[in-house]
């Protein structure tokens, strides 16, 4: 309380330490905090790829339309220093406070951006406008930018650019984040790691056993067979181990892939039949 008085003037208990505190600078942080520079709002992109994409891990170009500080005037929005000048109406803050009366002694006030300057703090002299920002300070522009995605990535997974998103003078330039959207595969259906499939088979094979061929994600065919001589149960499941997903960060390991059977059992069996069987 005694710091407090007299404006905080003296002691080491005085406004600036307290006002230190509060900013982050705590106790013995010097007088004024530590200001961090603002940063754009980041841009993001959406990716859609397939899932062999995921398996197989893969480079994609993604193009950004932005916006960046103009190349002509290196965003001073004339041709020098000099044709920026600062707004007298509201003396470089960009907001002015109006009085407005509203009867006999009473009066309103409000604060708003100011109309001079379009609440910038600053106006361009016509005569040194930069031609191409228009004195804006800024102009669009499209990249061409590259995604790596990692093999086993998830759905959702964001690969963040940084630097590479939309530009404001003296504030720190955005990011472009991309994100993935993992489009369904017609035949594997991925948790995770590992993948499944269902494959419908006949009585005769469930009886006899199976032995087929399946195209992996990276185009190799693969064989399945079940041990001979077991019978293969409705909606029973065979593990394939290491034929699933590569693991994100960890592409050396493999998932499993799973192989749910459906029996189709035959409507009617007839004299014949039976006697073969």
């Amino acid at each position: 309380m005694d710091g407090l008085k007299g404006g905080g003037a003296g002691g080491p208990g005085g406004m600036d330490d307290i006002f230190s505190m509060f900013m982050g600078g705590g106790r013995g942080g010097g007088g004024a905090a530590q200001k961090r520079k603002a940063r754009v709002k980041p841009q993001t992109k959406q990716i859609d790829i397939s899932l062999a994409d995921v398996y197989n891990g893969k480079t994609v170009e993604i193009e950004v339309d932005r916006q960046r500080i103009c190349g002509s005037c290196n965003g001073l929005g004339g041709t020098d220093a000099t044709a920026v000048q600062t707004c007298t109406a509201c003396k470089g803050r960009g907001m002015r406070t109006i009085m407005r009366q509203m009867g006999p002694g009473m009066y309103s006030q409000s604060t708003q951006p100011c109309d001079e300057c379009d609440g910038q703090g600053e106006m361009i002299n016509m005569e040194k406008r930069c031609k191409v920002c228009k004195g804006k300070k800024v102009s669009r522009d499209r990249k061409k930018l590259t995604v790596e995605i990692d093999k086993g990535c998830p759905q959702g997974e964001q690969y963040t650019i940084s630097g590479e998103g939309d530009c404001v003078p003296d504030v720190e330039p955005g990011d472009v984040i991309a994100i993935i959207k993992i489009r369904p595969n017609k035949i594997y259906n991925r948790k995770g790691a590992d993948l499944h499939i269902e494959r419908k088979i006949s009585l005769l094979e469930a009886l006899t056993g199976v032995d087929f061929t399946i195209m992996h994600l990276d185009g190799r065919m693969v064989r399945i067979q079940n041990d001979q001589g077991k019978v293969i149960k409705p909606n029973s499941v065979m593990t394939c181990e290491g034929l699933g997903m590569p693991f994100h960060k960890t592409p050396y390991k493999f998932g499993n892939l799973f192989v749910t059977f459906k029996v189709e059992f035959p409507e009617s069996v007839d004299g014949a039949q039976m006697a073969e069987i």
